[in-house]
């Protein structure tokens, strides 16, 4: 058996439930919050925001190389329109919506 590319692990549907404009187009993404990749904080705030509905996605990858995570941190997006909820959602938690 073939072993799977490790990007073959990740959430490509995300696209799909995106909100989408009356031309079809994807509602733009706004940046909710910085958070640590180091104790997977990144990965539990994505999946309350999608346990809730509100898709989301991280970006940032500044020192994966040496450490294996981002040891900067990793942005978190969500849709412009959802960004308010979100960032109740992310209080209630006790996260930092910045």
């Amino acid at each position: 058996m073939e072993a799977k590319d490790f990007w073959s692990l990740a959430d490509h549907t995300w696209m799909e439930r995106w909100p989408k404009d009356a031309e079809g187009q994807m509602e733009q993404a706004e940046r909710l919050a910085l958070q640590s990749e180091l104790d997977s904080m990144a990965d539990i705030t994505i999946s309350m925001l999608e346990s809730f509905g509100i898709p989301a996605f991280k970006v940032g990858t500044q020192g994966k190389v040496l450490l294996g995570f981002a040891g900067l941190g990793v942005e978190i997006y969500v849709p412009a329109s959802r960004l308010e909820e979100a960032q109740m959602l992310l209080a209630a938690q006790g996260g930092d919506a910045e």
